[in-house]
């Protein structure tokens, strides 16, 4: 056999065993290794709902940490805002966050996995994720989008190179090309 047709068959068989093994591997990173804001916002429970969007708006969140006493006591996300609060939008200035916040969030501990974010993620269907220590201080607070972008950039070519619609995806009527 041709050396440069066995260096090659090698090389795929090599390329093809890291393709299996690396998402595994890509999903045990802990989660405090993602791209996330090194910030995350608070407010107090006791805050009207018209200065939590003020807040959501003056930093571009989608969610907000509810602290109270150092400690998380809830979350209020844009899904909390559009559910609860657009039927009644004028009361904005005199409602509070505590009325509409989803309390007692699904959390992470300290140290979990991508892994560990998606599982929590896709089974109570949150979008944001606050990472917590031990006494329920806030950490960080992971979303979807963080997610996202780390799997794009760890796997930018199988994401990228998608076809626009690939669930609906039909066979070209006529073939095209030169």
């Amino acid at each position: 056999m041709d050396p440069l047709k066995e260096e090659l068959a090698r090389l795929e068989e090599e390329l093809d065993h890291v393709m299996t093994e690396l998402p595994e591997v890509a999903l045990q990173v802990p989660v405090a290794e993602l791209h996330m804001r090194n910030v995350h916002i608070e407010i107090s429970p006791d805050a009207t709902i018209r200065a939590a969007i003020d807040l959501m708006v003056e930093h571009n969140v989608g969610c907000l940490a509810a602290i109270t006493d150092g400690k998380l006591a809830g979350i209020l996300s844009e899904r909390d805002i559009l559910r609860k609060v657009a039927p009644d939008f004028d009361d904005t200035g005199t409602r509070t966050v505590s009325e509409i916040m989803t309390a007692d969030p699904g959390v992470l501990p300290s140290g979990s996995t991508v892994a560990d974010a998606i599982r929590v993620m896709h089974e109570g269907h949150y979008r944001h994720l606050p990472i917590i220590d031990e006494d329920r201080v806030v950490e960080a607070v992971v979303s979807v989008r963080n997610i996202l972008e780390y799997v794009v950039d760890h796997f930018p070519s199988e994401v990228l190179n998608l076809p626009p619609h690939p669930v609906d995806r039909k066979p070209m009527a006529t073939p095209e090309g030169a």
